[in-house]
């Protein structure tokens, strides 16, 4: 498949982002969550698996969307699937990473997939919902070319 120019550098032909986990102190809008337990613990998982980032929750590799350092113009690929759950606390930042990619100048295609009624990976706590079954064939179907 020829993509545009740069996009094929890498070899890579597309990248799948289920359930990404991105954050930042600052809620991405007015649907983002206001629920400050909910914050303080996502907050702090973060900082258990990052215990040495010097902007905690503002670390550019947890707010991607948000961080004036990160640039995804340059995206090695030329296609993106961010698939989401309507249910997660993280489900804004999924839409607005889809957002900032097609803001940056990036020529590629992204699409977000989002599983109505569902929380963060719910398809790894009930793989044979209906769901679940719906994201695993959307993930093959991207992977075998499809969209």
């Amino acid at each position: 498949e020829k993509l545009s120019p740069g996009l094929n550098d890498t070899g890579i032909s597309g990248i799948i982002l289920l359930h990404p986990y991105f954050w930042s102190k600052t809620p991405i809008d007015e649907k983002d969550t206001k629920d400050e337990t909910l914050r303080m613990k996502i907050e702090a998982f973060w900082m258990m698996a990052s215990p040495n980032s010097k902007d905690g929750t503002d670390d550019p590799l947890l707010n991607v969307v948000q961080s004036e350092s990160v640039d995804l113009s340059g995206l090695g690929c030329g296609k993106v699937l961010v698939m989401v759950a309507e249910k997660d606390a993280l489900v804004r930042q999924g839409w607005g990473y889809a957002a900032k990619l097609e803001k940056s100048g990036w020529k590629g295609e992204v699409e977000v997939v989002e599983s109505e009624g569902e929380d963060h990976v719910f398809h790894l706590l009930k793989p044979e919902c209906d769901n679940a079954i719906e994201v695993m064939h959307k993930f093959s179907g991207f992977i075998k070319g499809g969209n």
